[in-house]
C-alpha cells in the first residue's frame, strides 16, 4: 500500500537531510506532499529518495495569502481576489514544471475553495476551468476539502460545502479528461461537524459521485493539547502513535472505516505533526513508521482490529 507522506510538519529544525534520508527506510512510502507557500515552493528536500514522487499542496500559501487579503481565493466573487488566486496557482504550475525539469514525478496538486467568508461555487468552477486549460501533463489537479462554515461557531477554514465542491468537480470532469478529483483529509472533515462519522461519510459521498481521488489522514481533538486549542487543524497523530494526545479522535478503527469506504484510490497518505520538544530524528522516523504500519494494518482484508 504505497503512501504519500506530508513530512514537513514532522521534520526537525536541524538535521533535515538526515531525517529525510532516514525516511527512505520506510518501505510503505512512495512520495512526499510538498508545501507551496505564499512566495513559492520548497526545493526537493536534501536526503529524500530521488525516486519518490511528489504531491504539491497549496494550503500553506492559500491560508497566508487569505490572511493578508480577505478576498483572495479561487472561489472568490471579487474579481481582484480571484485573479490574485489564479496568479498564485500559476506560480504553483511553474513550480510543478520546475520539479519535472529536475526529473521529479509530480502526481498531483491540491487546490482549495477559499475564501472565507463568501466562497462561491460558480466562481470556483470558472477558476478551475481556467486552471485546467493549462498544460499539467500527467499531473492531476485535485481539490482538498476543508471544513465548511459551521452554524453557531467559527470555522477553521470555512470554505465551500462538500456538496458544492462535488458538483463543481463533476461539471469539469469532461474538460480534464478524468484528471480531477476530491481529496478528503480526515481531520478537516471531522472539524467541520465535530463528529468523527463525517470523514467516512464525505469519502462515501465523493466515491459515489465518481470523483474521489484521495484520502489523507490527520487527526484532531475536542480538547486543548500540546498542538493547540480544541479542534485546531494541526495534524494530530492517531492515539496509537507514540506521543499522541489521548484525546485525539483519530484511531485505528477510524482509519479502517475510511479505507473501507474509499476502496482503491490514486492518492493515499498521511500528514501528522509530532509534539515533544527535542524529539530526535530516530524517534520522529519511528513514529512515522508507526503511522505507516497503522494504515497498512487497517486495510480491508488485513485481519481483525488489535
Amino acid at each position: 500500500m504505497p503512501l504519500i507522506i506530508g513530512a514537513y510538519p514532522a521534520h526537525p529544525d536541524e538535521g533535515r537531510e538526515h531525517f529525510y534520508r532516514e525516511l527512505g527506510s520506510l518501505s510503505a512510502v512512495r512520495g512526499l506532499e510538498l508545501p507551496y507557500g505564499p512566495l513559492g515552493g520548497t526545493p526537493w528536500p536534501d536526503g529524500a529518495p530521488a525516486g519518490w514522487s511528489a504531491v504539491v499542496t497549496s494550503i500553506p500559501g492559500t491560508m497566508q495569502r487569505l490572511n493578508a487579503s480577505a478576498a483572495f481565493g479561487l472561489a472568490s466573487t471579487d474579481a481582484g481576489g480571484r485573479r490574485e488566486a489564479l496568479e498564485f496557482v500559476a506560480g504553483l504550475h511553474a513550480y510543478v514544471l520546475s520539479l519535472k525539469g529536475e526529473g521529479r514525478q509530480v502526481d498531483a496538486v491540491e487546490l482549495h475553495s477559499a475564501p472565507h467568508p463568501g466562497a462561491d461555487a460558480a466562481s470556483f468552477a470558472e477558476s478551475l476551468r481556467e486552471v485546467l486549460g493549462w498544460d499539467w501533463g500527467t499531473t492531476r489537479v485535485l481539490v482538498e476539502h476543508c471544513d465548511a462554515p459551521r452554524p453557531g461557531g467559527a470555522p477553521e477554514k470555512g470554505f465551500l460545502p462538500i456538496g458544492e465542491e462535488v458538483d463543481v468537480l463533476r461539471s469539469v470532469q469532461d474538460q480534464a479528461g478524468g484528471r480531477v478529483g476530491l481529496v478528503i483529509n480526515w481531520a478537516r472533515s471531522v472539524i467541520e461537524t465535530r463528529n468523527p462519522d463525517t470523514a467516512s461519510g464525505h469519502i462515501a459521498l465523493a466515491r459515489e459521485a465518481g470523483i474521489l481521488a484521495g484520502v489523507m489522514f490527520s487527526g484532531c481533538s475536542p480538547e486543548e493539547t500540546e498542538f493547540g486549542y480544541p479542534w485546531i487543524d494541526a495534524h494530530l497523530p492517531p492515539v496509537e502513535v507514540d506521543g499522541a494526545p489521548r484525546s485525539s479522535l483519530l484511531n485505528r478503527a477510524e482509519v479502517r472505516r475510511c479505507l473501507a469506504a474509499a476502496g482503491p484510490v490514486p492518492l493515499l497518505g498521511f500528514k501528522v505533526g509530532l509534539a515533544g520538544e527535542g524529539l530526535g530524528i530516530q524517534d520522529r522516523v519511528h513514529r512515522l513508521r508507526q503511522m505507516c504500519d497503522l494504515i497498512e494494518e487497517s486495510a480491508p482484508g488485513s485481519g481483525p482490529l488489535r
